[in-house]
């Protein structure tokens, strides 16, 4: 199981197998959903294409996320259409990163 955990522009893979997983994984598996926020204990390392990853002996659900966000989209398109961005700029800034930066520098 491949989790990405984003945070400030920088992502960490969490690659869980059940061999290495200190827990029950069936629900671990079921019990995780995009966009909710999690803990994980484990052993950093590099996956075989050279991602930084961690090897995780524990993971915590910390907080649900009680709205399905979007999917990803591939790099430089964005995930929603105008009207959608302008009415819920907290979504615009969560799933675009483009848009995100352009916040900052202005800020």
């Amino acid at each position: 199981m491949f989790i990405d955990v984003v945070e400030d522009n920088t992502k960490i893979q969490i690659f869980a197998t059940a061999a290495n997983y200190q827990g029950d994984f069936e629900y671990l598996n079921r019990a995780l959903r995009r966009g909710d926020i999690i803990g994980v204990e484990g052993v950093p390392g590099r996956t075989k294409t050279g991602e930084l990853s961690i090897r995780p002996n524990r993971v915590e659900l910390l907080s649900y996320c009680l709205h399905q966000l979007p999917g990803a989209a591939k790099e430089g398109e964005m995930v929603m259409n105008k009207d959608t961005r302008y009415r819920q700029r907290y979504l615009d800034l969560i799933m675009n990163n483009p848009v995100k930066e352009i916040f900052k520098k202005r800020n």
